[in-house]
């Protein structure tokens, strides 16, 4: 059974998914962070949000003058070099497609992304702020996982699209405010995103490392 609020959540979404750079562009204003069009997916989208960079993934959107306005940055394939119409005179960083073909160069690139991540903003990310966006992220993936276990939406309790503007709109806000809005309309308080204290103790950077090199490669974990 969905929650009360689930009506009002999904009406979010949508609003969010029909005017992404008026949801950017209001997230700028109130935190005064820089936001990152990423024209390829992001699988360590953790390392942006650490430095208090806002990912926004636009791998496969079709990209508005309104949004490309509302960028402060791109990460793109350096292999794949967007237009200067979308990328402009902006900073970039060119996070490459590939399989990477050991540890120690999935790390270098992930040290390289965060290190430009904190120039960007003017936060460089600390061990503290990685494990939280870590969490965060983990929390997000756990809601996304039971909206599309119950299939909400599938015996008509959200209007027709709703559940796909419920996903389509974590595209575009932070994991904190799209996991609010995915518990609104679960009636789901806060779900288990477990990092334990044996893996807390470690690099998080490694952790992330490992999921690019799995992601990269296209395995499993």
């Amino acid at each position: 059974m969905l929650g009360p609020g689930a009506g009002e959540a999904v009406r979010f979404a949508s609003r969010v998914v029909a005017d992404p750079a008026h949801a950017v562009g209001l997230w700028r204003a109130v935190t005064g962070g820089k936001a990152a069009g990423c024209l390829s997916p992001m699988p360590v989208p953790e390392i942006l949000h650490a430095a208090g960079v806002l990912p926004v993934q636009l791998a496969g959107e079709q990209i508005s003058r309104a949004v490309r306005s509302r960028m402060d940055a791109w990460i793109s394939d350096p292999n794949r070099t967007p237009s200067t119409d979308i990328a402009g005179e902006k900073p970039r960083f060119g996070f490459p497609a590939v399989p990477f073909p050991d540890p120690a160069s999935a790390l270098d690139l992930l040290e390289s992304l965060a290190a430009w991540a904190g120039s960007l903003s003017g936060r460089p990310p600390t061990e503290g702020s990685l494990w939280k966006s870590i969490r965060a992220f983990r929390e997000r993936e756990e809601l996304l996982r039971l909206l599309e276990d119950q299939g909400a939406g599938v015996d008509g309790s959200l209007p027709e699209g709703g559940a796909t503007d419920l996903v389509r709109a974590g595209n575009f806000l932070p994991p904190e405010s799209h996991s609010r809005l995915l518990a609104t309309v679960l009636r789901f308080s806060r779900p288990e995103a477990p990092v334990s204290p044996e893996e807390e103790k470690g690099d998080p950077l490694l952790v992330l490392s490992l999921r690019l090199r799995i992601h990269r490669a296209g395995g499993k974990p």
